[in-house]
């Protein structure tokens, strides 16, 4: 449960972390939050919140993750969380074909319960599993990412790889859009437009040593 008299900060956003069940969402957010990984949790029912403060350029950033329920019979409850986000991190795993062919379903709840100007993240999660173990390659998730215009990357939790690149990257994405109107703690939700992507597929990928797919449609191609 989320510490609510840590209130040293000039920024606050939130930020709705959604997928399928067993995906890694809690796992993501308790490295990030408390720097750790367990191997056996029990999964999220309705949602958990937890909280975490980043210096960004000299700003004390908060992030409020809220964990939610992957299973369809949370579905309902889920989506009255997605109130006031200010971004929403979509997570699936790269060693489940299901959970990333899930992700249109996601974003159109993404799309019919959030303001446009949410900062709309994917991420495939549990790199620690190679080789035959992984279902999804990064073109294809990189492919869907491109067409919905979400941000793309990927982590694990269980290493600690990228996760805190995502959320600090993320942190500074929201600072930006934030100052870009004056904004301040109290009315930082909703109200800003996005400036620009500080995540690159196209770098993301070079950096993998892979090249983006020529087709500009989103496929599951490859999954």
């Amino acid at each position: 449960m989320e510490d609510t008299s840590r209130n040293d900060f000039k920024y606050l956003f939130k930020i709705l972390v959604i997928g399928d069940v067993g995906v890694g969402k809690t796992s993501l957010i308790r490295r990030f939050t408390k720097g750790y990984f367990a191997e056996n949790i029990s999964s999220t029912v309705g949602v958990d919140v937890d909280s975490k403060i980043l210096n960004i350029h000299g700003d004390k950033v908060r992030l409020q993750c809220w964990d939610t329920a992957g299973q369809e019979k949370h579905r309902s409850i889920t989506q009255s969380y997605y109130r006031n986000a200010d971004a929403v991190i979509m997570v699936f795993d790269l060693t489940n074909r299901g959970s990333f062919a899930s992700i249109p379903q996601w974003l159109m709840d993404v799309q019919r319960y959030t303001t446009k100007n949410a900062v709309k993240v994917l991420v495939g999660n549990k790199t620690d599993l190679k080789g035959a173990k992984r279902m999804v390659n990064s073109r294809s998730a990189a492919n869907l990412a491109e067409f919905e215009d979400l941000l793309y990357i990927e982590t694990s939790a269980k290493w600690d790889d990228n996760v805190e690149t995502l959320f600090t990257e993320l942190a500074e994405q929201l600072r930006e859009n934030a100052k870009s109107k004056n904004l301040n703690r109290q009315n930082c939700t909703t109200n800003y437009s996005v400036v620009k992507k500080t995540f690159s597929i196209v770098s993301y990928l070079k950096k993998l040593g892979q090249k983006l797919p020529i087709q500009t449609t989103a496929t599951l191609c490859g999954i």
